[in-house]
């Protein structure tokens, strides 16, 4: 499996409210959701985001458990698949906006804003340029 597809076990059990799943090789994945669809679809969400922050922390990501080596609590439990391709998921958290603290003095702030001035596109325009980057350097990465 490359860094950038995973395929885990996911251990379905019933539950009074729908059904409950987890991953039993990444800690702190349990999802509560009234019917399997949308289970699986949360699932999912809870994989990927798990396996982001593992690789944004330094964090070794774990190997899938084999299905024999899995212990189920009840005859009623499954094991399904959940598989995710992450370099999207990559994609769509690196252009995630963030807010930036930025001081200026009140009459600058003042005169951009009677200029109409929008001022994270200053920002981020000014940035890329301290930085040399350029707006044809952002479309050959995607």
């Amino acid at each position: 499996m490359s860094k950038d597809h995973h395929i885990y076990p996911v251990v379905v059990e019933k539950s009074d409210n729908g059904v409950a799943l987890y991953f039993p090789d990444i800690a702190g994945t349990a999802v509560l959701a009234p019917d399997i669809q949308t289970a699986i679809k949360e699932a999912k969400n809870m994989l990927v985001d798990r396996i982001l922050e593992l690789e944004d922390s330094k964090q070794s990501i774990p190997q899938p458990s084999e299905i024999d080596n899995i212990e189920l609590n009840d005859s009623s439990d499954r094991i399904v698949f959940v598989e995710v391709f992450l370099p999207p998921y990559r994609d769509a958290a690196a252009n995630k906006a963030v807010t930036i603290n930025c001081t200026a003095p009140l009459w600058l702030r003042d005169a951009g804003k009677a200029a109409g001035l929008n001022f994270s596109q200053l920002l981020q325009n000014a940035t890329k340029e301290a930085l040399g980057i350029r707006n044809e350097d952002l479309t050959k990465l995607k």
